[in-house]
């Protein structure tokens, strides 16, 4: 069974290495030819060339007693016609709740949570969430740091041209 499974494998290269290159003759058509120049979707390497990277802030510093504080990040891309990034930003465990080293709390919500960039191809666009604090949890909270881990999720999605 090998045998044959080698001797059919070596048919098959041989098959390949024999497909000819097709080439236009332009002694035939007055001394003029067309050849296609086309582009591939991957890179030298072979590997797929749309991408993307999101930039984003490592610390996120909401001053003490601020109701709201912008945060900025930013998306480069370069992506297939009819899509676009796409990044939401979350608390990463759900709760919107910061948390000191003794175990106390302050609560806490986000604004533009969400952003769609303007097209597939993008040059560090800059996008901004707000984290905001209520003057009542503020109130209510004794003086210490505080944190939370934010969780950046970035995916592509299709947009309308």
């Amino acid at each position: 069974m090998k045998k044959i499974l080698a001797i059919v494998l070596a048919l098959v290269m041989m098959l390949a290495v024999s497909v000819p290159a097709f080439a236009v003759d332009i002694a035939t058509d007055n001394g003029k030819g067309e050849s296609v120049v086309k582009t591939s979707t991957q890179n030298e390497d072979g590997e797929e060339a749309a991408g993307f990277t999101v930039s984003i802030p490592a610390e996120n510093i909401v001053p003490w007693d601020s109701l709201s504080k912008d945060f900025t990040y930013t998306v480069t891309s370069q992506l297939a016609p009819a899509k676009a990034v796409r990044v939401d930003v979350a608390d990463a465990d759900d709760g919107l709740v910061m948390t000191d080293t003794t175990g106390l709390t302050l609560a806490y919500w986000l604004q533009n949570s969400y952003a769609v960039m303007d097209g597939p191809v993008v040059n560090a666009q800059s996008c901004t969430f707000t984290v905001c604090v209520s003057q009542d949890n503020w109130d209510a909270a004794p003086v210490s740091e505080y944190s939370d881990t934010l969780l950046f999720t970035a995916s592509i999605v299709d947009v309308t041209p």
